[in-house]
């Protein structure tokens, strides 16, 4: 045994002999196949596992060399390690060897990167302010000088710890993170509510199982409901909550699945989504809001709802007042006026900016009452005082 530690001692004064000797603040540039780290060669050579291993260096190749000849044991071991990469990858990270990577696509801060041997693509993708609202994150796209591209599921490794779908990244790798694809919104009493990007995922037992399944306080005997839009018109599926019916119910791209809770079971939905999943709404109007005035509890302006229809309208401001006379106008943006008769009132679109102007008397019922008594009154005072004069 002290032998073999004599030897050891031997080659690493040997090696140092020949590297040179090492101070604080040196930089290595390691001589590699196909040229030094700055002409864009590899420094360490990725397997398809996602494992990596360093290429070897001249020191490498030194101690590999020096391992064989001293045969087994701790000689052969320590060659082995350094030639493998397992001391000089130490030794890089502790030197602050650094590769240049390329992120690109729909991250927040697309641009080149210097990161370190032990960085990987989950740290870099952070760096570069991480994926887009509309990034993918299930078809993240890793290129390498000489392979074929790599697609990525970076979810994968969030929620199931898929090391494999995390690799390290080597010098001059470009990272690309493309649109995201189909989408659906899990909601309700499911573990992890939320948006979310399919890939192998057909069925809705496959997309209840990507959200980590029933909550405690699902309400099992209460079906699942699915909101689809077919032909610009709002659907509204029920499907049994077993997996008999799930694993063949088939999902759709913008679907969204309601799981039912026990607390709000009994209560009755509309299941009026306010956007679809993985969709944008934009009003390309520059007034956003619906405007309520005459004889209503709080005239003013309150915020446009495409699901809104004239009486959610008049409830949002508190409804009509004693003053109204039944006469209601729509005034558009442009300032035209279309008079609302009972029977438009029910399939009238509201748009945004448009004014809805409720009509009022000027005097209320009761008002005609106190009019008319006050008239009588003094109509009974002036024939009394008559007749008292002519009595007189």
């Amino acid at each position: 045994m002290r032998i073999q530690i004599y030897r050891m001692i031997a080659c690493l004064l040997l090696v140092q002999f020949i590297a040179g000797p090492l101070m604080a603040g040196d930089n290595i540039v390691p001589t590699l196949q196909g040229g030094s780290l700055d002409s864009g060669s590899s420094f360490r050579q990725g397997d398809k596992s996602g494992s990596d291993q360093m290429m070897m260096s001249p020191l490498g190749q030194i101690g590999q060399g020096m391992g064989q000849g001293m045969g087994q044991g701790m000689g052969q071991g320590m060659g082995q390690g350094m030639g493998q990469g397992g001391m000089l990858r130490g030794m890089g990270e502790s030197m602050g060897i650094t590769y240049q990577v390329h992120i690109l696509g729909e991250v927040m801060y697309p641009g080149t990167y210097r990161i370190t041997a032990s960085d990987r693509l989950s740290e870099v993708l952070q760096r570069a302010g991480g994926v887009g609202k509309n990034g993918s994150q299930r078809n993240v796209q890793l290129r390498r000088q000489g392979e074929n591209a790599k697609v990525v599921d970076l979810l994968s490794f969030q929620m199931f710890g898929n090391l494999a779908d995390n690799p390290y990244l080597l010098d001059n790798d470009v990272v690309f993170v493309p649109l995201r694809g189909s989408t659906i919104n899990v909601v309700g009493a499911v573990m992890r509510p939320k948006e979310y990007e399919l890939k192998k995922e057909k069925t809705l037992d496959d997309v209840l199982k990507l959200a980590g399944g029933s909550s405690v306080g699902v309400a099992a005997d209460a079906p699942i409901r699915v909101v689809r839009f077919v032909n610009d018109k709002k659907d509204v599926i029920e499907v049994a909550n077993n997996q008999a019916e799930t694993s063949k119910f088939l999902i759709q791209n913008g679907d969204v699945v309601f799981v039912p809770h026990m607390i709000t079971e009994k209560n009755k939905f509309d299941f009026d989504v306010p956007k679809l999943p993985g969709d944008n709404i934009f009003y390309p109007s520059f007034e956003d809001r619906v405007f309520i005035l005459g004889g209503v509890t709080k005239p003013g302006a309150y915020p446009f709802n495409p699901y809104y229809h004239l009486s959610q309208y008049l409830s949002l401001a508190g409804g009509t007042t004693q003053m109204h006379n039944n006469k209601m106008s729509l005034i558009g943006p442009n300032g035209k006026a279309k008079n609302l008769s009972k029977k438009d009132r029910d399939s009238i679109v509201i748009n945004p900016g448009d004014t809805i102007k409720v009509g009022e008397r000027r005097i209320a019922p009761e008002g005609w009452v106190a009019i008319i008594m006050g008239i009588a009154s003094f109509g009974l005072s002036a024939t009394a005082t008559v007749l008292a004069l002519r009595h007189n």
